[in-house]
């Protein structure tokens, strides 16, 4: 849920506008990379991401298919979220499908986790049927050529997430519920370019002009049932682990410039099938995203992981002589954030830090050929983004361009160069607009009118009374309790 879309559909969203009339409205902000995981395991702990080490990139083409092999590991966090604090407090709590819960660890209470990378949901202690919980799997693959049976499927899993949420909500045996859904998501990846008018694809009046919409009204009235159900003697925090806004058509092809520099070297030039393609990847994607074909080849890549690397590596990169080039953090499309790789194998004499220094310089240094307005908006080394010890799962360098610019890896198109693949996922994550809202907390006092995510583990377990000495965040609580007694 986008704090910007909020505002701007808030006269259609008469609950949510309720809930924000009487609530502390935070202005929230995201971490880097703003993908989810890396985003819910900070907001579960309170910590950076290079201390929780859940800082593995997904590629969303790859992670759309029905069944991928490998589960986002929870291992780090296990254990350590805010209502694993909460119930060794003494507290009961509900924990509903959060993202990484799944495989479930035992609680004060119970605990559902849901799979992303296959059809699987588990209750922790079991207290429903297998049956009846695989009905609650989120939203898998892509809208492929039936995009309004995909919106129609996202409805029916919201109308079953709610009902499931609100069963167990009236029961009223808990002190904490916790309530996650990930339907509208989907939504604003799919259907972006229907909704932006400034998205070169966007056609005026096309039917599903108003999915995203509508998604925010589905969303506007489950809110109002769960304020029906709890009374007012509950408090009810809303919150997004992100914004949405438009994926970029426009691609800065920064290994050109590492090559133009010297960091990145070209093997001769040679004939193989894998070049074929990358030659072609241009075409190829185009018909992909044209013909709706995106679930083929998610499926192609799932099957062959290999695949991927005919787009995003080209094979006549010289390895052996090439000191730096761009990650694969941005994946098959374009995001406005990437990152710079350095190998160090590759270095010989030079000194790794005057290198990345060299390459710092040169990325804030990159303009529009036209304009010259300057593209990135920052850059950064990486410990200077976060320390911890996963600090090393960032790419040496990482950066994020302006809105409307993505990070490119191709070698022969220039400086710039359009997205081919653009309408594959045209809607994309946002790092500085997720929304937080607290409402209904008696007897506190606000100490900051902004927090990251970092800072929600903290400020949750101030506004219940818990002490939390002794825990390290890289947070801190926003608010102060001035009474001593938690709703």
């Amino acid at each position: 849920m986008d704090r910007l879309l909020v505002d701007r559909f808030i006269d259609d969203l008469p609950n949510i506008k309720k809930f924000r009339e009487k609530s502390l409205n935070i202005k929230f902000q995201g971490v880097f990379p703003p993908d989810s995981p890396t985003s819910w395991a900070s907001i579960y702990t309170g910590l950076n991401p290079a201390k929780h080490g859940v800082v593995l990139f997904v590629d969303p083409l790859e992670k759309s298919g029905k069944l991928l092999t490998e589960e986002i590991g929870n291992s780090t966090i296990r254990e350590r979220t805010f209502w694993d604090i909460i119930g060794k407090a003494g507290k009961k709590v509900f924990i509903t499908f959060p993202l990484l819960g799944y495989p479930t660890w035992r609680v004060n209470g119970t605990m559902v986790g849901r799979a992303t990378t296959k059809l699987d949901v588990e209750m922790n202690p079991p207290n429903e049927s297998k049956g009846n919980l695989l009905l609650l799997h989120g939203v898998k693959g892509l809208p492929g050529r039936n995009p309004m049976t995909f919106v129609e499927n996202g409805r029916e899993i919201l109308r079953k997430e709610k009902e499931f949420g609100l069963k167990y909500l009236k029961k009223n045996d808990w002190d904490f519920f916790f309530f996650y859904s990930s339907v509208l998501d989907p939504m604003e990846h799919n259907f972006w370019n229907c909704f932006d008018t400034k998205d070169p694809t966007y056609v005026k009046g096309n039917r599903f002009e108003n999915v995203i919409l509508s998604f925010y009204q589905e969303y506007d009235r489950v809110l109002g049932e769960f304020l029906e159900s709890i009374g007012d003697e509950t408090a009810v925090v809303l919150l997004s682990d992100h914004g949405h806004m438009g994926r970029p058509t426009n691609i800065v092809n920064v290994n050109s410039i590492l090559m133009e520099k010297g960091f990145l070297a070209m093997k001769k030039s040679k004939k193989s099938f894998k070049s074929f393609l990358y030659k072609r990847k241009d075409r190829i994607f185009e018909m992909v995203s044209n013909r709706r074909l995106g679930g083929l080849a998610a499926k192609v890549m799932r099957i062959i992981p290999s695949a991927k690397s005919v787009f995003t590596t080209p094979d006549y990169i010289d390895w052996d002589q090439t000191i730096a080039h761009v990650s694969d953090l941005s994946g098959i499309k374009a995001y406005t954030y990437g990152g710079i790789v350095i190998r160090k194998g590759n270095l010989k004499q030079r000194n790794y830090e005057d290198v990345r220094g060299e390459i710092l310089s040169i990325l804030k240094d990159i303009k529009h050929p036209e304009s010259g307005v300057q593209l990135i908006k920052w850059a950064k080394r990486r410990e200077e983004l976060y320390d911890g010890e996963y600090i090393e799962r960032y790419p040496d360098l990482v950066f994020e361009f302006h809105e409307g610019y993505g990070a490119g890896w191709s070698l022969k198109e220039g400086l710039l160069s359009k997205s081919t693949a653009h309408n594959l996922h045209p809607g994309s994550h946002r790092q500085d607009s997720p929304i937080l809202m607290l409402y209904n907390f008696d007897s506190i006092r606000c100490l900051s009118e902004s927090a990251t995510l970092m800072d929600f583990a903290p400020t949750l377990l101030e506004l219940m009374g818990i002490d939390a000495k002794g825990i390290s965040f890289d947070g801190r609580s926003i608010v102060q309790r001035t009474d001593s007694a938690a709703k």
